[in-house]
């Protein structure tokens, strides 16, 4: 991991720069940092001064998502590895030694890690930052050249873009700076805004959203690498579903489900390919930077070589400890299952025969003769820029919103055989039979059975899942590793330099 020290002067919610891979937007914020404009970037009056160069403006925002010139955060990466080892899903292979992962699976994390802010806070409110730098942009625009249904399109993503680093920022840290405008002044004096503000303003945000964005993939050539309505409402549905407005989340989570634009792929092997009938939003890689045609899930959650390629006299060679020591790291991930997420699947659960890979161990007292498990979900780790890409990130996906549905549908108890059929979606996909449950807390629990079988592996939802559903301390404060449990390690720190840099800021609670 790149652990390069950073050094801002200003918070990092208040930065007044964008992150953008081809054509940039200096914010106008030149007299605040005292810098030139970087060549790289033009005036905010020219870049929303038409069509095309406001509409590269969004462009190069989900490029700085997902390929952060080559360097992993929470959009490419690590919104799946760091909660997925703060729950119950992974363990890091370089154990004690790799000293701020381990503190994520003991949950034992310090205010100094430098995880927290380098892969999560800094880069969303920089993000942040450049959509309300696009949104007032488009505002402030009178030229001819940009049109008002682009000018309302891109309001609509920008505004998707907010929304959706607040729902990761207010699910990591809990109550957090709510920053909507590009003023400095104001930025710099933000306090820590309750949580039931942010997640109003994020409602406030999807709703705009889905009132101005395409219905359809237009706007990505066809592609389903911009979000659109759909993608707007299906964050919604998730976000009332966390509220435990549960009619809220069944209308949503039914109006994505009903769109014949989305349907359950067939084969389990197909849902994380680019363009999948699965996909509500994906992000598409630049080729020309790191991971190139692949993702950091697959480079860091799978394993380089599988076991089940190599032959038995290779295997019994592999297994020999004097050469496990080499060998391991090419057939173990970097983050492999726990034994929690590894007995969570029934038997014959295809998802663990297809999304999971697996490598036999020595019989020595490191390993036991475990079998160890990783996610497979993406197959291919950082390759070139010439091969062809075969796998967008996937965002937001249509299975979700079945878990979704049928969780709500349980919670309000007026529909439980129409959360049953929802599982059984699925389940039966899963090649599985239907669900057994038919009573309200027998269907919740399965409810949460599935999504951490279904959603493993997938942007913190399983970490998030024990929180919010208040079952973390029972779950987590039972795991050994974690041992002696403390529940505020549910919220991440926020780094001393920000807290320094902003009298207004205090700390989470546990972290001093």
């Amino acid at each position: 991991m790149n652990r390069n020290k950073k050094i801002f002067k200003y918070p990092s919610y208040c930065v007044a720069f964008l992150l953008l891979v081809s054509t940039g937007v200096a914010t106008g914020c030149k007299k605040l940092i005292e810098i030139s404009d970087p060549r790289s970037t033009i005036q905010r009056e020219e870049a929303f001064s038409s069509n095309e160069l406001a509409n590269s403006v969004l462009a190069g925002i989900y490029s700085s998502m997902m390929t952060n010139s080559g360097q992993m955060i929470f959009s490419n990466g690590a919104m799946s590895i760091y909660p997925g080892m703060s729950a119950d899903e992974f363990i890091n292979y370089g154990g004690v030694q790799s000293v701020e992962e381990y503190q994520f699976v003991t949950s034992k994390l310090l205010k100094e890690n430098l995880v927290p802010d380098q892969y999560f806070w800094s880069p969303m409110y920089k993000i942040i930052f450049s959509a309300n730098s696009a949104i007032e942009g488009m505002a402030a625009s009178t030229s001819p050249k940009l049109d008002g249904a682009t000018k309302a399109v891109l309001t609509g993503e920008a505004k998707f873009i907010r929304a959706f680093c607040y729902f990761y920022l207010v699910n990591l840290y809990g109550d957090v700076p709510l920053a909507l405008t590009t003023n400095f002044n104001d930025n710099i004096k933000k306090a820590r805004s309750p949580e039931a503000d942010v997640y109003k303003q994020i409602i406030a945000d999807l709703k705009d959203a889905q009132a101005l964005l395409a219905d359809d993939y237009s706007m990505g050539g066809g592609e389903r690498i911009r979000p659109n309505k759909w993608a707007a409402t299906a964050l919604l549905a998730r976000v009332y579903l966390y509220m435990k407005d549960w009619a809220n989340a069944e209308a949503a989570a039914s109006e994505v489900i009903g769109n014949t634009q989305f349907r359950l792929t067939g084969a389990l092997g197909d849902v994380f390919l680019k363009n999948s009938t699965e996909a509500i939003w994906q992000l598409q890689q630049n080729p020309a930077k790191q991971p190139y045609n692949g993702t950091w899930d697959g480079s860091h959650l799978t394993a380089y070589f599988y076991w089940t390629d190599l032959t038995p006299d290779l295997q019994a060679a592999y297994r020999d400890s004097a050469l496990f020591t080499t060998l391991a790291p090419y057939f173990i991930s970097h983050y492999y299952f726990t034994k929690n997420q590894a007995n969570a699947f029934e038997a014959n659960d295809q998802r663990k025969n297809i999304w999971a890979g697996y490598s036999q161990t020595p019989v020595k007292s490191e390993w036991n003769g475990d079998t160890v498990f990783y996610s497979k979900k993406y197959t291919i780790a950082i390759g070139s820029a010439s091969q062809p890409i075969t796998q967008y990130y996937m965002v937001l996906r249509l299975g979700e919103q079945y878990l979704i549905r049928a969780e709500a549908r349980a919670q309000t108890g007026t529909n439980l055989s129409g959360a049953a059929a929802d599982l059984d979606a699925l389940r039966l996909r899963a090649g599985l039979e239907k669900t057994a449950a038919a009573s309200q807390d027998a269907l919740l629990k399965a409810v949460a059975h599935e999504r951490q079988v279904e959603l493993f592996a997938e942007w913190g939802h399983r970490w998030f899942d024990l929180k919010r559903t208040g079952k973390a301390t029972e779950t987590l404060g039972a795991m050994p590793a974690k041992q002696p449990w403390s529940a505020s390690q549910l919220l991440y720190p926020i780094a001393p330099q920000e807290i320094l840099k902003d009298p207004h800021l205090v700390q989470n609670p546990g972290y001093f």
